[in-house]
Formats: C-alpha cells, sequence, structure tokens
C-alpha cells in the first residue's frame, strides 16, 4: 500500500515562493539558491506510458543526500491530466501552474501523480513536478511541457553522485538558464 498521501496543510511549500523568482523559472529550475543547478536528460527508452527510469534513478539518488527520506513532498499540476477528477489536497498558488501538495517517502514520490489521481502507479505514469524532502537539501523540477529534461537544485556531493548514477545524462547550468523544451 502506498504511503503518499495528500499534505495537510500548503505550509511545506511556502519555500518555493519566498523570493521574486518568477514562474517559468520555478517550475522549470524549482527554488533559487542551491549550490548547483543540474540537468538530466530524459532517458532514450522512456516507454509510452510515462515511466522514465532518469526520474526515477534521480530520486532514488538524491535519497541518499538528504536527512529526510521518509518525509519529502511532490507538487502537482492539478491540470497534468484531464481524466478522473481532482484529488483533495492543499494548493500551491504558483502562477499558471496551480499545484497540488502530496506528501510520503522520497522513494515513493516518483508515482505521486498516478498514486494521487488513480491510488495505482499500474500503466498510469508522470512524473511529479516539483519534489523536494522535508529538510530542502534539494528540489527536483520537471515542467509538464518539458522534453528533454530536468532540473535538480542541489549541493555540489549531490551532483556527483547524479553525474556518476546517470552518466552522460547530466550537465551543470546556471539558475534561469534558457534552454530548450522541446525535440524538434
Amino acid at each position: 500500500m502506498s504511503k503518499v498521501r495528500a499534505a495537510t496543510t500548503a505550509d511545506p511549500a511556502r519555500w518555493l515562493r519566498r523570493s521574486e523568482v518568477g514562474w517559468w523559472d520555478l517550475v522549470r529550475y524549482g527554488p533559487p539558491g542551491f549550490d548547483v543547478y543540474m540537468r538530466i536528460a530524459f532517458a532514450d527508452d522512456a516507454d509510452q506510458d510515462g515511466e522514465e527510469p532518469a526520474v526515477r534513478t534521480a530520486l532514488a539518488t538524491l535519497a541518499g543526500h538528504t536527512t529526510t527520506p521518509q518525509s519529502g513532498y511532490a507538487a502537482i499540476w492539478e491540470g497534468w491530466t484531464s481524466r478522473g477528477p481532482i484529488p483533495e489536497a492543499p494548493r500551491v498558488a504558483i502562477p499558471h501552474r496551480r499545484m497540488l501538495l502530496f506528501t510520503g517517502p522520497v522513494s515513493e514520490l516518483r508515482d505521486a501523480p498516478a498514486l494521487a489521481w488513480y491510488g495505482s502507479a499500474q500503466d498510469q505514469l508522470a512524473a511529479p513536478h516539483l519534489v523536494w524532502p522535508e529538510d530542502q537539501a534539494w528540489c527536483m523540477a520537471c515542467e509538464v511541457d518539458e522534453e528533454i529534461e530536468f532540473t535538480v537544485g542541489c549541493s555540489v556531493e549531490a551532483a556527483r553522485a547524479l553525474a556518476r548514477a546517470l552518466p552522460g545524462a547530466v550537465r551543470e547550468v546556471r539558475y534561469g538558464e534558457d534552454v530548450p523544451l522541446y525535440r524538434d
């Protein structure tokens, strides 16, 4: 049984908006202030059902770079699917990307969208849009329109671990750097 559930309040997401960063940078890079920002290529072998092995590998790696691996958060854009009713969860007010906040162990947050909407991740995979551990040691951002890469803001040590776990798929960028969204 999944341990992912609706958060009790939106308070754990307040840190995302504590600076005057624009919504577009926030949803593509997470909040500013990390030591390093890494762009990670989506795997070429991602399947049609939405399983993205690079996202799963990144979260598994990042779970080792937090003091709170059993307590994390996933903010999911409420419009990621038009199938089924929107689940009850606290709203995170991000312009143009109003999100719902869920909590659970970092190891299970990869499947948070499907678990929240359908109660199962089987055949219903979608990447969570913003994920972070309770201690805010890092933040992973998977903007809903991205086709090429996603971003992790983290420590230098966590960045090195990501590069080892995903060889050839990780590159360092500046926060807010203009990078392409689509494969075409």
